[in-house]
């Protein structure tokens, strides 16, 4: 059931909220469906689900090859057993996908020699097996179009109509009726409820001109997660328990972490044949905060070429209004994209690229802002022995590969709420 607006009411209570209809947040109302104990209220700002971050990325089902175990143990793991569910599930529910796999490609020999067995490494300690080292005559085999001194092939990577998923996922949480999808309700914050309160629940929601008291809410807004997170825990009292699950009196009032963003930009390819039948990959540049400017095929065998990271300032007005983020793609990047191309396609005509789209990864660290609580690279999922809120989850930093864990993710929310 969809309501276009929730009733103007004071009071009203419910068992859980999510705040957020992406596809992390439709995971998360999958997944607490199918446990069929709670009843749950999805609350999406836009008109639509899907419309924000989901709607603005490669599509990639990612192998898990990047993440290391230690700095990002949440990222190598969803990735991973996100992957493995994923693809069942799209074979389940004919979900459009395909396994193409992924060539990763050195230009140099240091990249050849150090960066691609480090890579792979990696990912075989994250558990990604099949990933193998390919020389430069297989991948010419493979891709004859390719410039390389060498490379590695993922055979599980691949590409999904992200919008087919989030369509299901949505029926799969509506299906026995103990999920309401709300569209075009505007999340202003909340409250804590005190426990000397009468009133229901522990948190109250600013919904619109109503107050939705709830029971458990669960944050997955994406790039305003941190902002509606943080009106939250500082607006109320924090508990404390003996529980050694939940928080101790010294986790009491801690502050939700600052999401920092990065914009990656997009460009398509025209007057030329698509020349590839594998997502090509650069190798990534340790200093930098994404996968470097890579070759992706959608499910119609067009070609976008991206993301870029082109950091916002950490000051600006968009960090607290992300809402007013210029989504155009600045035609003049386009050079810098022809460069890094070229590196492993030289075969790359001038005037061929034209701006597709953009999309943004929210961060919890920024390279101008030098603080260590900052430097997390990692998703995160802060429950009450975070933040010392009693029924708030809230989910951070959820950018790549987070499309490719979001089952792995609604699990594990829906495990902390059982």
């Amino acid at each position: 059931m969809v309501l276009a607006t929730l009733p103007c009411r004071h009071q009203y209570h419910i068992q859980i909220a999510i705040i957020g209809a992406g596809v992390i947040g439709l995971s998360v109302a999958r997944a607490l469906s199918i446990k069929g104990r709670h009843e749950v209220l999805l609350l999406e700002q836009a008109n639509a689900i899907g419309s924000g971050q989901s709607s603005r990325n490669s599509e990639v089902i990612h192998a898990g090859i990047y993440y290391d175990k230690d700095s990002m143990p949440l990222k190598s793991r969803m990735c991973v057993e996100g992957r493995r569910l994923l693809y069942d599930y799209c074979r389940e529910r004919n979900i459009p996908h395909k396994q193409c796999g992924k060539l990763l490609v050195a230009t140099d020999i240091e990249q050849q020699n150090v960066g691609l067995p480090q890579l792979v490494e990696l990912a075989k300690r994250n558990g990604v097996n099949d990933i193998q080292l390919v020389s430069k005559g297989e991948i010419a085999d493979m891709e004859p179009s390719i410039t390389c001194t060498g490379g590695a092939f993922s055979p599980s990577t691949g590409i999904i109509d992200s919008h087919a998923l989030m369509t299901s996922l949505l029926a799969d949480a509506e299906e026995n009726g103990a999920t309401t999808l709300a569209l075009q309700c505007n999340v202003q914050g909340g409250r804590i409820i005190s426990t000397t309160s009468e009133e229901r629940g522990n948190i109250s929601l600013h919904v619109d001109d109503s107050e939705i008291a709830c029971d458990n809410v669960v944050i997955c807004a994406g790039l305003a997660s941190d902002k509606i997170a943080t009106s939250i825990v500082s607006n109320g009292s924090t508990y404390s328990t003996t529980n050694e699950h939940e928080v101790t009196s010294s986790q009491q009032h801690r502050p939700i972490p600052k999401q920092y963003y990065a914009k990656g930009n997009y460009f398509k390819l025209i007057h030329q044949k698509p020349p590839f039948t594998h997502l090509i990959y650069p190798l990534p540049d340790p200093r930098g905060a994404g996968l470097g400017v890579h070759a992706t095929i959608d499910m119609a065998n067009s070609i976008r070429f991206g993301p870029d990271v082109e950091w916002l300032d950490s000051a600006a007005t968009t960090v607290d209004h992300p809402e007013t983020i210029d989504m155009h793609v600045d035609p003049t990047r386009a050079e810098m994209f022809y460069d890094e191309i070229r590196k492993y396609w030289p075969d790359l005509q001038d005037g061929n690229l034209v701006p597709d789209y953009s999309g943004i990864r929210p961060k919890l660290l920024h390279p101008d802002v030098a603080s260590d609580r900052n430097h997390i690279r990692d998703f995160m999922i802060a429950g009450p022995e975070y933040h010392g809120v009693k029924g708030l989850t809230v989910l951070l930093g959820i950018e790549s590969p987070g499309l490719t864990s979001c089952l792995a993710i609604g699990n594990y929310v829906a495990e902390k709420l059982a």
